[in-house]
């Protein structure tokens, strides 16, 4: 008997497949870009300065940080790989055979994250490059990388525990989101705390179980690696312990909960979500008169409310920062960049997560095929329902984003912040680039995000797709700017970020506006490979004979 067979299977598919060569390739030239850019320009810098070796420790810094966000990111590997089974009903067929939880668990992990591991390991040669130019130890170089790999295991192993309990992709990227968010920045915020509290015993022995802890102390200049090793071991545990329980989990997740009472807190909690009979009634009424397609997708106000509650925790968090830090008015610049930054990169990562979700569900059910073979409404007015249920969620969170950034503007500029004229009209500059840039971001992520759902196989690419075309591609672009030399202050970097910004909207938005507006119709009908509902059916056999 082969030991672990779906995991030699899918090790034998990957070694024969195309795609996994060209992801490590592109992977690799990735990092040779960065590291490149990084190289020029610190070390030429540096040398000039008589500095010498302090370029490596810069690039080897720069390169390790991007290493932890890209393996926390890889997540999205795994975070749907169960649960699309059971939606689809293929999972229980797996245990037909001898096959165990464990097989299918280790399985589904190696089948879903080999490309990514050697993609990782193709990177890492160009780190040790940062190495031979100095300013960094062997140790730390090789510390580091095990570091980096035990995020990667440890974020795969989450992704693949949360897709064992949830049947729904949003909510199993909502949870491996929850996760990743308690281990990476909950525990340090703890640690924090305790010390604050002085509590400096505790706050070491909490540390040690965030997979962030092994990674600083191996990064940090000047740290002592006293628990590197214990911090190390026990994330390593706790990602196998994820893996243990999903592989317990997995034989029995499959099958169909047998009906049950609805319980009065559960009655309650949707009565919440959807309001009573009477409410949603009067919000159907409403909604429909506006257009059909808009009721269909906005029946939840949890989702409504959902944006302030995220929006109202992070200022919280903000102010609660500011508090224990003891921090005083002529050093808050650098605190209210973060500020803006969070709040627009949540408000943007959101906003391309709801334009593509409800229109690749709908097709993929077949939703969409029906609405338009059976009802009068038409591609356009899908289009127009899609774009007023985003409004309807994010136009008043945005609003108050943009007032948030000019009452900022305002107290940045105030006598009591001592700020000098310099560094305020850089700061305001860059505010005013920021707010424009969010209005012309959040456009486009509509535009883009509704085309890469029409065309994407599987809803949760949809979203990163547009991510990485609208968010990602301008900072690539002055990164190689940045190569030549010609960006050598903040402020020409800000409009080079802002002229490409605007270019990309304009140009992908347009784009997508055009191909969504003539190829809709054609896009809407489900694949063949797609599983269709009872309404695509229907909508397909009503198809044929009207």
């Amino acid at each position: 008997m082969t030991l672990l067979p779906i995991v030699v299977r899918e090790l034998r598919v990957a070694a024969r497949s195309r795609m996994f060569y060209l992801g490590r390739f592109l992977t690799a030239l990735g990092a040779v870009g960065l590291g490149s850019y990084l190289m020029v320009v610190f070390n030429a810098a540096d040398f000039a300065r008589g500095m010498g070796v302090a370029g490596g420790r810069i690039v080897f810094t720069a390169l390790a940080w991007a290493g932890l966000f890209y393996c926390v990111g890889l997540a999205r590997n795994t975070v749907d790989c169960v649960s699309e089974e059971k939606r689809e009903g293929t999972l229980g067929l797996l245990f037909l055979t001898d096959l165990k939880g464990c097989d299918v668990a280790l399985g589904k992990l190696c089948s879903n994250s080999v490309k990514s591991f050697y993609g990782l390991l193709a990177a890492v040669p160009v780190v040790c490059c940062a190495w031979m130019m100095g300013g960094v130890g062997a140790g730390e170089l090789w510390m580091t990388v095990q570091a980096l790999l035990n995020v990667f295991f440890f974020s795969q192993a989450a992704g693949l525990f949360v897709s064992t309990f949830s049947r729904d992709a949003r909510r199993a990227t909502g949870g491996v989101a929850a996760l990743l968010a308690l281990f990476f920045i909950g525990i340090p915020a703890l640690v924090d705390f305790l010390q604050y509290k002085q509590l400096p015993a505790i706050a070491a022995w909490v540390e040690m179980f965030s997979p962030a802890c092994a990674f600083t102390q191996a990064v940090a200049i000047g740290t002592r690696h006293s628990s590197y090793w214990q911090s190390l071991l026990l994330t390593h545990l706790v990602g196998w312990l994820f893996l243990a329980l999903a592989s317990l989990a997995l034989p029995r997740c499959w099958q169909d909960k047998p009906a049950k009472t609805e319980t009065r807190w559960k009655a309650r909690m949707r009565q919440w979500t959807y309001g009573a009979p009477a409410v949603r009634e009067a919000l159907r009424q409403r909604l429909i008169g506006i257009n059909p397609f808009l009721w269909l997708i906005s029946r939840n106000r949890l989702g409504q409310i959902s944006v302030w509650a995220l929006l109202g925790l992070i200022g919280c968090g903000w102010v609660g920062i500011w508090f224990l830090s003891d921090s005083h008015l002529p050093d808050s610049m650098p605190f209210f960049v973060m500020i803006i930054l969070l709040n627009h990169g949540v408000l943007k990562f959101w906003i391309a997560s709801e334009a593509s979700w409800h229109l690749s569900e709908q097709r993929r059910s077949g939703a969409l095929e029906y609405l338009l073979s059976c009802t009068p409404l038409s591609e356009t007015d899908i289009i127009k329902g899609q774009w007023l249920a985003l409004r309807r969620r994010f136009l008043a969170p945005l609003i108050a984003v943009l007032a948030l950034d000019v009452v900022l503007i305002f107290v940045s500029t105030s006598p009591a912040a001592q700020n000098s004229h310099e560094a305020e009209g850089n700061f305001i500059s860059c505010v005013i680039c920021g707010m424009i840039m969010l209005v012309a971001d959040a456009l486009a992520i509509g535009w883009v995000a509704m085309w890469r759902a029409m065309v994407e196989k599987r809803p949760r690419t949809a979203g990163g797709e547009t991510v990485l075309r609208i968010l990602v591609l301008p900072w690539l672009l002055m990164g190689l700017i940045g190569a030549m030399g010609i960006m050598d202050s903040g402020a020409i970097a800000v409009v080079f970020w802002f002229i490409f910004g605007i270019v990309i909207d304009v140009a992908f938005a347009t784009m997508a506006k055009d191909q969504l507006l003539t190829q809709f119709r054609v896009r809407a009908a489900a694949r063949a490979e797609e599983t269709l509902g009872i309404l695509g059916q229907l909508g397909r056999w009503l198809g044929r004979r009207l």
